[in-house]
C-alpha cells in the first residue's frame, strides 16, 4: 500500500475506529516484546493470532503499518551507509563514521 493510500484510510476512520486501532497497537507491542526474532515479525505473529477480534478498518490500518515497516532495515540490523552535507558547513559525514561510538538519531522535516 503506498502512502498516499495509507494516509488516506487513516483519515477515513472514526474516533472508535482509531481508539481501537491505537489500543490495539500498544497491546501487540506489548505482546510482541515477549516474542523472539525481529520486531515486524513478532508484530506479524501477533496480529495474525488476534485478527479476528479486530474490526475491519482497524485491522487494515495495522496491517498498513506492519507493511511500511518492512520497508526499512529490521530491529540490531546494520542499515546502509550513508553521507550527508552537515548543516551550515561544506562538510560531510558518513553514518559509519559513528559506529561503535554513540547512538545516532536521524531527524527528516523542514524547521522553517
Amino acid at each position: 500500500m503506498d502512502k498516499a493510500k495509507r494516509d488516506r484510510m487513516m483519515s477515513e476512520l472514526t474516533k472508535e475506529e482509531r481508539d481501537e486501532y491505537r489500543q490495539t497497537l500498544r497491546e501487540i507491542a506489548a505482546e510482541a516484546k515477549t516474542l523472539g526474532g525481529p520486531q515486524v515479525n513478532r508484530r506479524k505473529q501477533v496480529l495474525a493470532s488476534r485478527s479476528a477480534g479486530i474490526g475491519g478498518k482497524a485491522l487494515l490500518a495495522l496491517e498498513s503499518v506492519f507493511e511500511k515497516d518492512l520497508i526499512g532495515p529490521n530491529e540490531r540490523e546494520t542499515p546502509l551507509d550513508f553521507e550527508l552535507k552537515k548543516m551550515g558547513s561544506e562538510d560531510r559525514v558518513r553514518l559509519s563514521s559513528f559506529k561503535g561510538k554513540r547512538p545516532v538519531a536521524l531527524v527528516f522535516g523542514s524547521y522553517t
